[in-house]
């Protein structure tokens, strides 16, 4: 079922939390281009924050000069925003660099169009059912993917936190792209990790689900996260799918 482009709202917030002493997280809206993203800075290198809003700055820049604004090459995308982000690291810090996650989602009518590099999240929400459609690029997913069926192991806290992956550290970088269709009532969820360290996906599909719109339930998720402790940056751009009834 095809959803027009102005049948979609869309909103993001983002929230230094209480424990850190800078947001290292970005965010993009583009309702014109139909173009969302959010991007994590990495704490453990120099700079997190300016990682994150080249990131952001270069994907505004390529829908400024591209020529084709319909649909996004993610492809080249990916390609210049790391280029950008490794180079000014190495004039910040020749050693350790800079670097950030970043995903991007471009909609175009009844699809997602998903770039994904590291452990911002893109998550789909329907009435009885959610499904995150980005893999984590940490080192607890790469041993969670190489367990057997029914095979256990330990994994330790902070393997959720290491990426395997990210924008910056490399002079070239893949990132997961794909497609996925999207039905009216569909809500979708770009957010940093800093949300789901204070709780579990479960209890927000009930909650984006109960929302009257993506501005009140944004709100609510950073003042959930921040009554419980608020760790760490607290970032999400919720986007809801709605349609007239004919």
């Amino acid at each position: 079922m095809s959803i027009p482009n102005n049948r979609l709202v869309a909103y993001g917030q983002t929230d230094i939390g209480l424990m850190r002493d800078q947001n290292e997280d970005s965010f993009f809206i583009d309702d014109e281009h139909q173009v969302f993203a959010v991007a994590d800075g990495l704490g453990g290198l120099p700079r997190g924050s300016l990682a994150s809003e080249l990131a952001i700055q270069e994907l505004a820049a390529y829908l400024h000069t591209s020529s084709n604004k319909k649909e996004l090459a993610l492809e080249d995308v990916f390609a210049r925003i790391n280029k950008r982000v490794f180079l000014e690291g190495k004039s910040v810090s020749e050693e350790m660099g800079i670097g950030t996650t970043l995903t991007v989602v471009h909609i175009l009518g009844e699809v997602l169009k998903i770039g994904h590099i590291g452990d911002t999240a893109v998550v789909l929400f329907r009435e009885d059912s959610w499904n995150q459609l980005t893999r984590d690029h940490t080192m607890a997913q790469d041993m969670v993917d190489n367990l057997r069926p029914g095979e256990q192991a330990y994994i330790p806290d902070y393997f959720s936190h290491t990426l395997t992956k990210c924008i910056g550290q490399l002079a070239s970088v893949s990132a997961d792209i794909f497609e996925h269709p999207v039905e009216p009532n569909d809500r979708v969820l770009i957010f940093s990790d800093g949300v789901t360290k204070t709780m579990e996906l479960d209890e927000i599909h009930h909650n984006i689900m109960a929302a009257h719109d993506p501005q009140s339930f944004v709100q609510d998720l950073i003042k959930t996260a921040n009554d419980r402790g608020g760790p760490d940056n607290i970032t999400a751009v919720a986007i809801f799918f709605t349609y007239a009834p004919e």
